[in-house]
């Protein structure tokens, strides 16, 4: 008897539990992308697609705001340089992160070997363990755009374009397309070394 009560309860935990992650809208779980970005108002260069943030470098009251709006994860684009500079005239980042509760990750993009798959798969690694919201930021979002598009060709099965247009909504621009008065359609071909 008590074999059988013990299957139907452990039954009945993975039913209830497969039930309300289904239930659950793709936005609230960790690591859920869209292909719709918001601007977020009130601040400058702040976009969110499924429950991620992507942003310029944060103040204090960004920080705290995102803190309050279910960030659990920070992760900073910058250089250590970038990073020094930025304590030495503000704060120390990685402190505040940590001080509020939330982790630091950073994942410095700035040298050309740092534009590589392997800053893709860091970024991966980072939003794996990541437990809830996610803010991903540079200095103007921009590193921070190129990197997610990575990432969703990557990692979230997109077609180039298909990350190119989820771009365009942030930071990702080519003047050309202005030029021509028309978007560049983009394929992917292995690089050669």
């Amino acid at each position: 008897m008590t074999k059988i009560l013990c299957s139907l309860i452990l039954t009945l935990g993975l039913v209830l539990a497969v039930t309300l992650f289904a239930a659950a809208s793709p936005e609230e779980m960790p690591g859920a992308v869209s292909d719709q970005v918001v601007k977020v108002e009130g601040f400058k260069d702040v976009y969110k697609t499924g429950n991620v943030y992507l942003a310029g470098q944060p103040n204090l009251d960004t920080l705290r705001w995102m803190k309050s709006n279910g960030v659990t994860l920070v992760v900073n684009l910058r250089t250590e340089t970038e990073n020094k500079e930025f304590t030495a005239a503000a704060f120390s980042e990685e402190s505040m992160v940590k001080e509020l509760g939330m982790t630091y990750s950073l994942i410095p993009i700035g040298d050309k070997e740092s534009y590589s798959p392997r800053s893709v798969e860091k970024l991966a690694e980072a939003l794996q363990s990541a437990g809830g919201t996610t803010l991903i930021h540079c200095l103007s979002a921009g590193r921070a755009t190129y990197l997610w598009m990575a990432y969703l060709v990557r990692h979230q099965g997109k077609t180039l374009n298909e990350a190119a247009a989820i771009g365009r909504q942030m930071r990702f621009a080519l003047p050309v397309e202005d030029f021509l008065g028309a978007k560049i359609s983009f394929s992917l071909e292995e690089v050669k070394k």
